[in-house]
Formats: structure tokens, sequence, C-alpha cells
């Protein structure tokens, strides 16, 4: 893993390695407060102190509720604005919903508060929550087609509130969507269908079709527009409210492999990986291309993510 700051040039460099995984790493979060970075991927999960560049003590596990054989696939942090501790929610490819939660002052002090299998126990594919007064959910989207939300209150167990079989959308990404009574916006990954599901019982109201496929998509703060790795020639900007494109970021990728692909910069910048070893960084309102960042000669990157702190900052 990377990490590269902004320099006075407006470019970014290299400050530093993560060295800890040695497989592939699927996921990639900041924490609220900017100082921790998750990383989960096919040998586990693992937490990064991102001031000291180290990585912090993983919480004690048994084989039953964490399988060396699972991967993590998808993660969010749901700490309440409230709260001084940190809580990470995770998924896994065998269909198990986990949260760690901080205890005491010090970053490296977590405990592993919750461990189970969700639905038919298919692949959790994405996870992301919402926090609206003293409530605060979570929702999740599995390879079986399944959307459920749930309740948690950072002290007792998860409070379903549905679960939903959608016909034929496999969920890639899930959003709340805050200006509609937390609806669910959910992002398909092969017909390119966008869902929205009523928040209180996972009716859908409404779908829109982004056309090709979707191997990733981002919602911006203002819920107004989506970016998607749209699969086939690169990166797109969309409508959220109908799907339309705005603009496309080529990047004349060899294969369909997906990529994750984020906003950054305050929303300026369109930040995503490819399949040649390469990250991309482009200017989102122009529709430039900034910056080439090499990673490696090959292979792919599909896990990206930006930091905000004191300056801007991508993790690969």
């Amino acid at each position: 893993m990377f990490l590269l700051p902004t320099s006075p040039s407006n470019d970014y460099r290299l400050e530093g390695r993560l060295v800890g995984h040695k497989n592939t790493i699927n996921c990639l979060v900041v924490s609220r407060n900017g100082y921790m970075l998750a990383s989960g991927g096919s040998d586990g999960m693992m937490i990064w102190d991102l001031q000291r560049q180290a990585q912090l003590p993983i919480p004690p596990q048994t084989p039953a509720i964490r399988n060396p054989e699972d991967p993590v696939t998808c993660m969010c942090w749901i700490t309440c604005h409230e709260a001084t501790q940190e809580t990470l929610c995770y998924g896994t490819g065998l269909g198990f919903l986990g949260i760690w939660q901080q205890q005491g002052e010090g970053l490296q002090d977590f405990d592993a508060k919750i461990s189970r299998r969700i639905g038919t126990g298919k692949e959790i594919m994405c996870l992301t929550c919402d926090h609206t007064g003293n409530d605060t959910q979570i929702a999740s989207g599995t390879r079986d087609r399944h959307i459920q939300v749930w309740v948690f209150d950072f002290k007792g167990p998860l409070i379903p509130i549905f679960s939903v079989e959608l016909a034929t959308t496999i969920p890639r990404t899930i959003n709340f969507n805050h200006a509609a009574s937390r609806n669910i916006l959910v992002f398909s990954m092969y017909d390119s269908e966008i869902h929205t599901l009523r928040g209180t019982d996972g009716a859908i109201i409404a779908t829109n079709n982004a056309r090709p496929l979707i191997g990733h998509a981002s919602v911006d703060a203002g819920q107004t527009l989506f970016l998607m790795d749209n699969v086939m020639n690169g990166f797109s900007l969309h409508r959220l409210d109908d799907a339309v494109c705005i603009c496309t970021y080529n990047t004349n990728p060899v294969k369909t492999f997906p990529k994750r692909v984020v906003l950054g910069g305050k929303a300026t910048l369109v930040v995503g990986g490819s399949d040649t070893g390469v990250i991309y960084v482009f200017d989102k309102n122009k529709g430039t291309l900034k910056q080439i960042l090499q990673r490696a000669n090959t292979g792919r990157v599909q896990t990206v993510t930006v930091r905000y702190l004191h300056e801007i900052r991508i993790l690969i």
C-alpha cells in the first residue's frame, strides 16, 4: 500500500508504504477522525496508525469468529459524530458481518464486539452506515441479491429493520439517501440499474440505468452526483436523479476488472485504479488527466481511498 500526499506543486508524491498484507487488498477506509486506516483483504483485516505509519494490534479472535480462509470484502467506519472512540464494521466472503470497537484512550485498543453470519451466508458485497440524531443504521448488500438494514446502538446487538431480496440486482455499492428519509440507493453490478429502496420496508420506489456495467460507484457529499467505474472505458460522472452521464474520464482499460473510484480534493478530483499498475488522477470538472501515479509496472490497482486532515492524501 502507498500513502501519497499533495506537494506544493499540487502533484502527488510517495510518502510511505504500509507493509503487512501478504495477499490481495479488497477495501480501504479512513476513520472519521482521519488518524486510522482499516484495510481488508484475502488475509484478513488490519488497522493502521496513519501518523506513525504503523500497524495496530488486532483484537483476539477465535477460529469460530475469524476464519483465516474467509476474505474481508468490504468495510465502513460507523462512528457517530458525538463518540470519542471509533467503531469499524466489516463484511466477509462467507457472509459474516463483524464490528470492532475502540476501547480506552489509545488508538491500539480494539475489541471484537460482534461477528455473525447474515442472510444465507453469501458474500457481503457492500456496507454503509447513517447517523441521524441518536439513531445509527447499517445497511448491507450480499451476492445473493439481499439488502438488509439494522439499527445499531453501539452497546447491544443489531436490531433488524428489513431484509429484501431483489429480483435480478447483485449490489455493488450501497448508500443511504440522506435527503429522503433514509431511503437506500443500490447500484447494481451487472445490469447497471440504480434502485431507490424505501427506508422503512425496502420496497423499490424508483429505478434508473447508468449503462454499461458498474465496477464501483461513489456518491458525492451533496448527493446530487455519482461517480462510477464503468468497466468499459474508464470512469464516468452521472447525475443521481436520472443517471445521465455528465463526463467521462477515459483510461482505456485492457481488461474489465472492477476498480474502485472516488472523489478527492473536496470533490474536485477523480481518483481511480487500473489494471496496469497505475492510479489515475483527473480534474473532475475539466475531465482532463492531472497525474498518473505509478504503483508498479504491472498488476491491478483495484482499491483506493482518500484522507482529509491537514492535507489531501490518496491511499492505494
